[in-house]
């Protein structure tokens, strides 16, 4: 059909072709897919999930493609039951409603947010739809936090300012790929083999030169202005019994160029400079702009890191009181007492997570309870020991174990008092947000002189207050942390990661001796295995928010990027190596099209995602071990922020040999906005709002890298030609004559002939770098460099240097001063300015209502749990309205992801006043005694009386909301 109606359509354009076949491939799908929950159109569809129907609509792919379909269709020609059978379609439903953010479908723009509005996860009953991948503005990539869009901000900033940089430098490169730059001294020209390494300052051309004062000894590698050895740059000859040392000289020459070359390479760098200075001292404003064009929760919420320990400190009606009649015109929303429960609140998710471990072992595991288990153990096959060993598999009897015990600690801990940690009061407006942050925002030190009066104590206690982060962002389970235990296990981590950035040196030194090539990929390797190494790391630490671990993943991974990258590979090269051939050039080079080819190419790709999707899932036995397939990698702004900085630093490091980095850098940045802005719409699993934390220490790692940029420009222009050879006079007459080579490493080379017009060299230290001399002058640097440095160089070498000392200082004053007033400020002085606003911006921040916003929400405590589709609550939210938590799932109530369920009083105590949808499957019947009555719960005894126990202390948080005032 389709055939016959494209021969009598082939005039038709082939734009109709397409709009017909995809109405075929719609009507194809539509014959085996089943009622789905969302009924999404074909056309909003991703193109995996129109790949998926297409293929198992087809009867030559069905079977093969998805045999979970042929199950369900078997299923029903037996006429049993086909409720449990998985649908695929369902899966990918789940992956575009549950894992991909998606947009509320309006008929006009609302005045208080940006051309699209971001829906809550599993919004099922407002229509929606993905966002566009090219049309959604950078504005609204704030729906995901203001750290989000600062990200592609400044990618697109970083790709403008290499394209600008390259722009600059084209002819330095156009002179490092002359004649002129290696053809003005006698010597056979060998012409660059390579076509990519033209105009980079690879130097092929070199010559042996005699050099009677020439020992070994400067070669070995044995000290720190030597390291690494050398062993092809110094050779011993061999004439009619006479033995003299020969030395390799590079024949390269920039005297042509040494003004050019000073004036192009200082103006990239004041450019640069200039333009790292504005993007980062705007960022302010940015963020003010970008945080105004989309509102969220935390614009209209306060934290109380301090609250008292008393009694009414657990009642949200007596802070509502207090704060409504403390301060004038004053509304709150919702409130939200979070205890210090991280115990409790980690072990039962540990309890749901080895139950979820138990269940995965199981054929049907939906059937599970956990009053069987023992009899599961008896039905599984038990391990071997070689897949404990090697695969550190746990067996189904240890597993039950666990359970066990954790079941007896949660008892425990559920028997305790638990105090309040943590208060956020939500307002109606940002005005009164910001109204109460004026008043009760004081420094650590003199809080009582800041405090303008006293009726702004509570129970006579100043409060600590703050902005807080999302309710996305918030770690409930690592909120109330004790300090010193946070830093020691930041300690550790970091110093296992000083460990492993030491066996990164040691791997890429490995690589090096095989090939340049090969430690470029062995460099791409470690920044590609680094994220989840870091990850790994991390889980042991604990922070109140996402947006500080991203921070501690942040400067951890750019930690061991930046070493692995630049600064092992330029330590363990030899200094005469930086130009030769197959050396450092040639692994830049390597680098920067790894970067360009095989770091896209897996991101766009992303094969283990496809096979996931395409291959495991449509094999899966039920329907959530086929959604968990649909689960992706969450948007780690952290990683992909370190990834620019490591590309920035990269190309600023090696600038002054490689200037084709910039190039390269402009290309890659391009590649990164738009794949970055594909993988946060398509492809990423939705994560927390993230903050501007990452953002901020971005800053001064461009600051640094701009330092390593003004100290290598420098030190690569006054090293130059990277040889270590200097020329001492006139040769004597008995060197003249054919002279046969065998060099440090044993390897002989072709014979070399001294004539009349050679001249005698000798050995001098040209790597200036590690000769540092204090003070840090010109004349200190230059000093005895005039053996190498022509006097047409020396200008353009002290107006260099002068540039590197002053943008040093410079950006040690500029770190070290806001350093300095940010501990200022937070000590003795924080001030919100309310005061200091205009009418207008007064009357803007009360312009949008947080009641009528539909898709910000509450601080509601939940957590994730590995292997789960949903979160889990961590409070009883029927004080609540549903569109306050934040997502939603279209087939189950919020009480099946509610585990203060799983504690059976709780779960005894609200049955007795409605009917709960929890699973019971994950309360046993038979483990009651293990617990006390707790949060005030009346446990019904076994004729129906309740028993109340005389504590009556929460155990989980607290929430609830008010409605708004007419």
């Amino acid at each position: 059909f389709m055939n016959e109606t494209l021969r009598t359509d082939s005039e038709s354009n082939s734009s109709k072709r397409v709009m017909f076949m995809n109405e075929t491939l719609r009507q194809r799908s539509l014959r085996t897919i089943g009622e789905t929950t969302y009924k999404d159109e074909f056309d909003d569809m991703t193109l995996g999930r129109k790949t998926a129907r297409a293929l198992s609509s087809l009867s030559c792919t069905s079977n093969c493609y998805n045999p979970a379909e042929r199950q369900k269709v078997d299923a029903d020609e037996e006429s049993s039951s086909s409720k449990n059978a998985p649908s695929l379609d369902k899966a990918w439903e789940y992956f575009e409603h549950q894992i991909l953010p998606r947009r509320l479908v309006k008929d006009k723009t609302d005045s208080c947010l940006g051309k699209y509005d971001r829906a809550e996860v599993g919004e099922h009953i407002k229509k929606t739809k993905l966002y566009p991948v090219w049309s959604t503005p950078i504005d609204d990539m704030a729906d995901f936090g203001v750290g989000v869009v600062l990200h592609f901000s400044t990618i697109r900033f970083l790709a403008i300012l290499c394209f600008v940089a390259a722009c600059i430098n084209i002819p330095n490169m156009v002179f490092f790929a002359s004649e002129e730059y290696g053809s003005k001294v006698r010597g056979n020209i060998e012409s660059k083999s390579d076509w990519y390494l033209i105009g980079s300052a690879l130097c092929l051309n070199t010559q042996w030169e005699a050099c009677p004062t020439c020992t070994e000894e400067p070669w070995e590698g044995d000290t720190w202005q030597t390291f690494p050895r050398a062993e092809d740059r110094l050779a011993t000859g061999l004439k009619d019994g006479m033995e003299v040392k020969f030395i390799k000289r590079n024949l390269c020459d920039m005297n042509g160029t040494s003004l050019m070359y000073g004036i192009l390479t200082i103006s990239s760098l004041v450019i640069v400079s200039i333009a790292f200075y504005y993007w980062i001292y705007s960022q302010k404003k940015r963020i003010r702009l970008y945080d105004d064009a989309e509102h969220s929760s935390a614009d209209y919420t306060i934290e109380i890191k301090n609250p008292p320990k008393i009694e009414s400190s657990l009642s949200p009606d007596v802070w509502k009181q207090w704060f409504e009649t403390t301060f004038d015109e004053l509304e709150v929303a919702g409130c939200t007492i979070a205890l210090d429960n991280e115990k409790l609140v980690n072990a039962v998710a540990k309890r749901r997570s080895l139950i979820l471990q138990l269940q995965n072992e199981l054929e049907n595991p939906e059937d599970f309870d956990i009053d069987n288990m023992e009899s599961y153990v008896n039905q599984l096959e038990k391990v071997p020991k070689w897949k404990k060993i090697l695969c550190f598999a746990t067996s189904p009897d240890d597993i039950v174990k666990a359970i066990i015990k954790e079941t007896e600690y949660v008892a425990e801990l559920a028997s305790k008092d638990y105090g309040v940690a943590s208060v956020f009061l939500t307002f109606q407006t940002q005005g009164q947000q910001r109204m109460v942050l004026d008043e009760l925002l004081v420094p650590t030190f003199f809080s009582s002189r800041k405090l303008n009066d006293e009726k702004y104590m509570y129970e006579g206690k100043i409060l600590k207050v703050c902005e807080p982060a999302e309710p996305s962002d918030i770690r409930w389970g690592d909120l109330n942390i004790w300090t010193p235990i946070r830093v020691l296990q930041i300690l550790v981590t970091t110093l296992v990661s000083l460990a492993l950035i030491i066996g990164g040196g040691y791997i890429i030194k490995y690589a090096r001796t095989v090939s340049p090539g090969f430690a470029g990929y062995a460099i791409t390797t470690l920044n590609l295995i680094t994220p989840t190494i870091v990850r790994m790391l991390t889980t042991i630490e604990s922070h109140p928010n996402e947006s500080s671990c991203l921070a501690s993943k942040y400067l951890k991974i750019t930690a061991f990027r930046w070493t692995n990258t630049a600064l092992i590979y330029w330590v363990i090269t030899p200094f005469t190596d930086t130009l030769a051939d197959g050396k450092l050039v040639e692994s830049i080079f390597s680098v920067f099209v790894l970067d360009v080819t095989l770091t896209p190419i897996l991101q766009i790709f992303d094969i283990w995602g496809f096979l996931k999707r395409h291959c495991f899932a449509p094999r899966a036995t039920h329907q959530r071990k086929m959604n968990l397939f649909f689960k992706s990698g969450t948007c780690d702004i952290g990683e992909r922020s370190t990834n620019a900085t490591r590309i920035m630093f990269f190309t600023l490091f090696y600038s002054a040999i490689f200037p084709g980095g910039f190039i390269f850098a402009f290309v890659i940045f391009s590649m990164m906005y738009w794949l970055d802005k594909f993988s946060v719409l398509r492809k990423w699993e939705q994560g927390p709002m993230i903050g501007t934390s990452v953002a901020k220490i971005s800053n001064i790692f461009y600051l640094l890298a701009l330092a390593a940029y003004a100290i290598m420009t420098f030190n690569n222009y006054a090293m130059f030609p990277f040889d270590n050879v200097c020329e001492n006079g006139i040769l004597i007459d008995d060197y003249i004559g054919e002279w046969s080579l065998t060099r440090m490493d044993g390897t002989y080379v072709e014979p070399v002939e001294l004539t009349e017009d050679s001249s005698e060299y000798f050995f001098c230290n040209q790597n200036i770098l590690r000769k540092f001399q204090f003070p840090p002058t010109p004349m200190n640097f230059l000093e005895d460099t005039s053996d190498w440095i022509s006097a047409r160089r020396e200008t353009t070498a002290n107006t260099l240097a002068w540039f590197m000392i002053v943008s040093v200082v410079i950006i040690a004053f500029t770190i070290g001063l806001h350093t300095i007033v940010k501990v200022f400020k937070h000590l003795f002085w924080m001030d919100y300015k309310m005061e200091k606003m205009t009418e207008e911006e007064r009357t803007n921040l009360e312009k949008c209502r947080f009641c009528d916003l539909d898709e910000i929400k509450l601080y509601v405590p939940q957590t994730k749990i590995d292997g789960y589709m949903f979160p889990f609550l961590l409070c009883d939210v029927d004080e609540i309205d549903d569109q306050m938590i934040g997502w939603s799932d279209p087939d189950s109530d919020y009480d099946t992801h509610n585990i203060i369920f799983d504690i059976p009083q709780i779960a005894e105590k609200k049955s007795a006043s409605r009917e709960l949808s929890t699973d019971a499957a994950f309360v046993s019947d038979t483990n009651e005694e293990h617990f006390e009555v707790v949060d005030g719960i009346e446990v019904v005894d076994g004729n129906g009386a309740p028993i109340v126990d005389g504590n009556d202390a929460p155990i989980f948080s607290i929430i609830k909301s008010w409605n708004p005032v007419d």
